[in-house]
């Protein structure tokens, strides 16, 4: 009988054949061998396939091809239904991991079965190196993480999927949530953290990949859409349980407003020559409903 793998290691791709390589590879050389590694493709058009291929003589590796194309979220959402292990950990297919972090992370998990989700510090490869460490370390509860990240709009330095781990019981009913596009795992991390606490590890053990296919206009337009829809829900629903006043939600939603209202008018020749009038509406209504149009 083989044994049952403690971790779900999940790489989510689409057209990422240039680099899954690497991340694959990051998997492989983990000094903690427990592990599961399920490659999911969204329909890629490019060589995925045969760049995995290669690796499926290892049983722990399973590749899958979505029959159609889900999108991000849905192929978020898709790879965790393949999951079998105790812990979920999420790789994006351009990055890679230390080859201790599984280990380290497994350890914690083990030993500390209030812990929801461990995260630790990362730096960016492929570019202008950036290291990005954690405003908290160590044991923290919960809700203290989820006010540190709300708070004046700080954004999310728990970190993205490369660099989080996350017991699998700890997860709530509804996984990755569509309407938060660009901050989805934010979100998710949220509502772990509602489940139990988090803890930090103060070292870089998880790499991203810095390149061009990143960072489309398109992406960071949506971003500043989604900052902002993502603050307003909280302050008309509070849906994380935290102390309003505390977080200064009402500054923040009115400074995300404002950013929204103020790049946008700054590509407007950009928007019109691409055709996209459908987000200067949206900006304007915004810009009306906050008071923030001047």
């Amino acid at each position: 009988m083989s044994e049952q793998p403690k971790i779900s290691v999940l790489i989510p791709t689409y057209n990422y054949a240039h680099y899954i390589d690497e991340a694959i590879q990051s998997v492989l050389n983990q000094t903690f061998s427990n592990f599961e590694l399920i490659i999911v493709d969204d329909q890629s058009s490019d060589n995925t396939a045969a760049i995995v291929q290669k690796y499926l003589s290892d049983s722990r590796v399973k590749f899958i091809v979505n029959p159609v194309n889900l999108g991000l979220v849905g192929n978020f959402n898709k790879s965790l239904e393949y999951a079998t292990g105790e812990y979920i950990k999420y790789l994006m297919a351009d990055d890679k991991l230390d080859h201790t972090l599984l280990a380290r992370y497994a350890e914690i998990l083990d030993k500390y079965p209030n812990v929801s989700l461990v995260t630790a510090g990362s730096a960016t490869f492929g570019g202008k190196v950036v290291n990005r460490q954690p405003v908290l370390t160590g044991m923290q509860k919960g809700t203290k993480v989820i006010a540190a990240c709300l708070k004046n709009g700080k954004g999310n330095w728990i970190g993205e999927p490369t660099v989080v781990m996350f017991r699998k019981s700890s997860l709530p009913v509804q996984k990755f949530n569509p309407d938060y596009i660009c901050l989805v795992d934010l979100d998710m991390w949220f509502r772990l953290l509602l489940q139990g606490d988090c803890y930090i590890i103060a070292e870089t053990l998880a790499y991203f990949r810095v390149h061009e296919k990143q960072a489309s206009d398109r992406k960071k337009i949506r971003n500043w859409f989604d900052e902002y829809y993502f603050y307003r829900d909280i302050k008309k629903n509070n849906v994380y349980k935290v102390a309003l006043e505390e977080i200064n939600i009402d500054d923040v939603v009115k400074r995300k407003a404002k950013k929204c209202v103020k790049r946008t008018i700054n590509m407007l020749p950009e928007f019109y020559k691409k055709g996209n009038p459908a987000l200067i509406m949206e900006a304007v209504k915004i810009g009306l409903v906050e008071h923030v149009i001047w």
